[in-house]
């Protein structure tokens, strides 16, 4: 009996350990993958500077152009160069965001784990003290106090907005990255968008004015 308790402790024991490993193995991939907004935002605003220089261009060169391309090619092409900026903006919201959501990540993960670390060592001692009195005491961090206070100064629908993630992701380890690579997927695909609007504009403009 003793021996299958033992036995049940050590899988349990190597379970966790695999757990962790794998968990930790999945956090580096997800800040890896996390890497890929800086060229996505780089490039985002190269096409949105090139954009507004287009744009501007047509707006003071607009009684030259109307000849070639007339007043419904000049329309068109404009409403193109528009949902690029567009798009190019919203794009550039998220990738603000993003980079928020990664640094203000990686400041948590850094500080906490200080905190956990000399938290622990303090653990330790009351532990062995509560043991020679022979009381138990609850040494745990309080995730529910630090949230509260954490969410104290934030408005309601904001604390609303983050419960209903946390709710929603509680089994997920990886949770503290799920926001941050949803709004990388955002960022890659309004800035996929506003680049197929600068093309479009480019096409229109060559058929408007060759006359196809």
């Amino acid at each position: 009996m003793d021996i299958d308790t033992r036995t049940d402790s050590l899988s349990e024991w190597n379970r966790l350990a695999q757990e962790n490993a794998e968990n930790a193995i999945v956090s580096s991939m997800f800040e890896a993958a996390l890497k890929a907004s800086e060229p996505i935002e780089a490039f985002s605003t190269w096409l949105l500077v090139g954009t507004t220089a287009v744009a501007s261009f047509f707006i003071t060169n607009a009684d030259k152009l109307l000849p070639f391309i007339g007043q419904k090619g000049f329309l068109i092409c404009g409403a193109f160069l528009s949902f690029s900026g567009l798009f190019g903006l919203v794009s550039r919201l998220y990738a603000v965001r993003c980079k928020i959501q990664i640094e203000t990540g990686a400041a948590v993960r850094k500080t906490f784990a200080e905190h956990l670390a000399k938290h622990q060592e303090e653990e330790a001692k009351i532990s062995e003290s509560a043991k020679f009195w022979g009381i138990t005491l609850e040494t745990g961090v309080r995730i529910e106090r630090l949230l509260t206070e954490f969410f104290a100064p934030f408005p309601r629908w904001a604390v609303w907005l983050v419960n209903r993630s946390l709710k929603k992701n509680a089994a997920n380890p990886q949770i503290g990255y799920l926001p941050a690579i949803k709004g990388m997927q955002m960022q890659g695909a309004f800035a996929g968008l506003q680049a197929l609007s600068f093309l479009g504009f480019v096409v229109a403009g060559f058929v408007i004015a060759s006359g196809v």
